[in-house]
C-alpha cells in the first residue's frame, strides 16, 4: 500500500492538497419575497361548501361545522331554514355553539348577548349576563357583530358560500418556512 494513498475517504493529511470540489449557491431566503409571503396570490374565490347534512339538524337548534379551513355554525330557526356564522362569539372568541336559538337570534352560552340569525347583528343589551359580571366584561369590546354566510340545502346537504382562500390569505402573514418557530426565514420576528 502506498504511503500517500488515502484510507476511509477524505481525511486530512498533512501535505496533501484537498481535491478540487465543485461548489453549490447557498439558498437565502433573506429579503426575497416568496410566493406565500403576498396576499394578492389568493384572490377571493366564493364556492358552495358542503358542511353538513340536513338529517343532522333539529328545528332551533346550532350545530358546529368546519368548511374551507373555518369553524362555523348552522344554525336552524323554528321553521328549519338554515343560516351560517362564524363559531365565535365577538366579545371575547368562545364557541357559539352551546348557545341556543331565541326568537330568530342566536344566543351567546355565555353573556346571553343575541345576534340576529340572518345578519349578525346585535339584538338587544351587549352582554347582560351573568349580573354585575358580564356587563362589566362587555366593557373591555364594545358590541359587535357576528359574522354571517350565505347558506342553503341542496339535496340532503347543508352549503355555506365560503371564500376557500381567506385560510391561505389570513396565514401569508404569519407562515415563512420551515424557521418560523425560531423566527422568520427572512430574519425577522413577530
Amino acid at each position: 500500500m502506498a504511503e500517500n494513498s488515502v484510507v476511509g475517504g477524505l481525511s486530512f493529511q498533512p501535505g496533501l492538497t484537498p481535491a478540487a470540489t465543485t461548489s453549490r449557491a447557498a439558498v437565502s431566503m433573506a429579503g426575497r419575497p416568496t410566493f406565500a409571503d403576498d396576499p394578492k396570490y389568493y384572490p377571493s374565490k366564493n364556492v358552495w361548501t358542503t358542511v353538513c347534512k340536513t338529517a343532522d339538524l333539529q328545528p332551533s337548534s346550532l350545530k358546529a361545522c368546519f368548511g374551507a379551513g373555518q369553524d362555523l355554525l348552522i344554525a336552524t330557526d323554528k321553521g328549519g331554514r338554515v343560516f351560517a356564522a362564524a363559531n365565535v362569539c365577538p366579545h371575547i372568541g368562545t364557541p357559539l355553539d352551546q348557545g341556543t336559538v331565541e326568537d330568530g337570534a342566536i344566543v351567546c352560552p355565555l353573556h346571553r348577548s343575541a345576534f340576529d340569525l340572518k345578519t349578525g347583528k346585535l339584538v338587544g343589551p351587549w352582554c347582560p349576563a351573568p349580573p354585575l359580571i358580564g356587563p362589566l366584561t362587555g366593557k373591555l369590546k364594545s358590541p359587535r357583530e357576528l359574522q354571517t354566510f350565505q347558506a342553503r340545502k341542496q339535496g340532503n346537504a347543508v352549503q355555506v358560500l365560503l371564500d376557500v382562500n381567506a385560510k391561505k390569505r389570513f396565514e401569508s402573514n404569519y407562515w415563512r418556512g420551515v424557521l418560523d418557530s425560531q423566527g422568520k426565514v427572512d430574519g425577522g420576528y413577530y
